[in-house]
């Protein structure tokens, strides 16, 4: 018996009244709750918008009937439906879909109300279906909130082995292993019931269970939740130069005890979530309350880069997951956002939900900051693996960062004397890409394409000095072990200025 039954039968048992049920697959909830009355079961009907008041079983058709069709006909209205909900018979359960669309209108929410003591007296309950719950002010100390999991690993099994036993009926398949089971779980976990029971049944080949294709279906449907992206990219550390003391703790950290699921990858932080203290609005506030809440309660694992623009630190967010098999999940707060406070904080807590179920309750966040200026303090204390400051690379660090774009774009300076490196102190790697790719495009030297480049540490000197006073002695350094320190051996330039002569 699932725990989310154990709990709704709890509450029928006290004659609980009014209760909201956070889902993400309301069809996949009825048939739970109402396969688990299987002796003397109670009316059940639902409702929803299209269909007005409809039976679940019979005895909650033979309620139904008592009303009459003219009476069923209005029932498309909610409020109307809520009236007629007065009359059903003891014991009925009544299942209002996508109720967070609705309790919002003070008709509606004042009819839900009406219900409480009425439904109290002879075991009647109201099931507010919804996503996430969305309650008014005057219903949040009378609804008792229950949340119906996403399937875990072993229900995901199950129903991996039950899908291909059906398939395997009808055509010729190999035998599934149980390391394809694994995979096809592992590719699937995160999603409800009933897209990963589709995600699966599509998989399936004359070959066997694809799991490639698997993953795509995973990806596609993680990506309707607002704001959530898959990476796609196959970057992983041995692409990148430099920056060898992040790539050193990160795949310890990913190799170690307990490691995470999956990678929650959130760019320019301090962008997401500006103005998180004079938005008028709500939202940026709501976001970075949430945001704090969850991480605290999860006790989510989190890591901060710092650094100037081009210093490797999306890079490396990106590549963890590559490196070490597991998926990176783009987390855009501004794609969150919405008009109105609830309904952007309904987006984002749809994330974190989809975010815990992927990572099987191990996420670890990646977030990138180019200033701390705007940044809370609070929200550095939950990334509190690290907080790492990526300084431009040092000449060594530049040489393999070289090597590794020269190869890249199938350029070699030993065939080629004309291809000398151009001037380069003070460049970051993403300026090294940017002269490769664009003598490989234009058919340039390098040394020619270097003059279409203006370096950050030329440009914006003054905010990249800024930016290693603030780390000196504060954060870890991401080249080599230690705390940063601006006069270490491996700093570029040393305690000179950027852009200096």
């Amino acid at each position: 018996m699932s725990c989310l039954l154990n709990r709704f039968k709890a509450a029928r048992r006290v004659s609980t009244p009014l209760i909201a049920i956070r889902t993400p697959d309301p069809a996949s909830t009825i048939e739970t709750l109402v396969s688990g009355f299987e002796e003397n079961p109670p009316p059940f009907l639902q409702w929803d918008v299209i269909r007005g008041l409809a039976g679940v079983n019979e005895a909650g058709n033979s309620a139904l009937a008592l009303f009459g069709s003219e009476a069923i006909e209005v029932s498309q209205n909610p409020v109307e439906a809520l009236i007629l909900a007065a009359k059903l018979p003891e014991r009925t359960i009544l299942f209002l879909h996508n109720s967070h669309r609705y309790t919002e209108q003070p008709a509606i929410a004042q009819a839900i109300w009406n219900l409480r003591d009425l439904y109290k007296s002879n075991k009647r309950t109201l099931v507010l279906l919804c996503p996430v719950p969305c309650l008014p002010a005057e219903l949040v100390q009378d609804v008792w909130v229950l949340e119906e999991a996403l399937p875990n690993s072993g229900q995901l099994a199950t129903l991996v082995r039950a899908q291909y036993e059906c398939a395997h009926a009808t055509n010729s398949l190999p035998e599934l292993c149980e390391e394809t089971v694994i995979h096809a779980v592992d590719a699937t976990i995160g999603l409800s019931a009933f897209p990963a029971e589709q995600a699966i049944a599509l998989s399936i080949t004359p070959n066997g269970l694809d799991i490639p294709s698997l993953w795509e279906r995973k990806r596609q449907m993680i990506e309707q939740t607002p704001g959530l992206s898959v990476w796609r990219g196959g970057e992983t550390f041995a692409d990148i130069g430099g920056v060898q003391n992040a790539k050193t703790f990160l795949t310890r950290l990913v190799n170690g005890k307990e490691p995470p699921r999956a990678v929650v990858f959130i760019d320019e932080i301090e962008k997401a979530l500006a103005g998180s203290m004079g938005d008028s609005s709500g939202v940026s506030q709501s976001f970075l309350g949430t945001l704090l809440s969850w991480m605290q309660d999860k006790e989510a694992q989190g890591c901060l880069f710092l650094g100037p623009p081009g210093a490797a630190k999306s890079a490396v967010a990106k590549a963890i997951g590559n490196t070490v098999g597991i998926p990176t999940i783009s987390f855009d707060l501004s794609g969150m956002k919405a008009s109105l406070v609830g309904e952007s904080e309904t987006n984002l807590r749809m994330a974190l939900d989809v975010v815990q179920a992927v990572s099987q309750g191990r996420a670890l966040f990646v977030a990138t900051c180019n200033s701390l200026s705007a940044l809370a303090p609070e929200i550095r204390r939950r990334f509190k693996e690290v907080t790492m400051f990526f300084d431009l690379p040092d000449s060594e660090e530049r040489k393999v960062i070289w090597d590794i774009y020269l190869r890249k774009y199938g350029v070699s300076l030993e065939v080629d004397e004309n291809l000398a490196l151009p001037p380069n102190e003070g460049w970051t790697g993403a300026e090294i890409k940017q002269c490769c790719e664009l003598a490989y495009r234009l058919d340039y030297s390098l040394v020619e394409a270097s003059a279409y480049i203006v370096p950050v540490s030329k440009s914006a000197a003054d905010q990249i000095e800024g930016l290693r006073s603030q780390a000196q002695g504060r954060f870890v350094s991401a080249s080599y072990p230690g705390v940063f320190d601006k006069n270490h051996a491996n700093s570029p330039g040393g305690t000179r200025a950027f852009g200096s002569e």
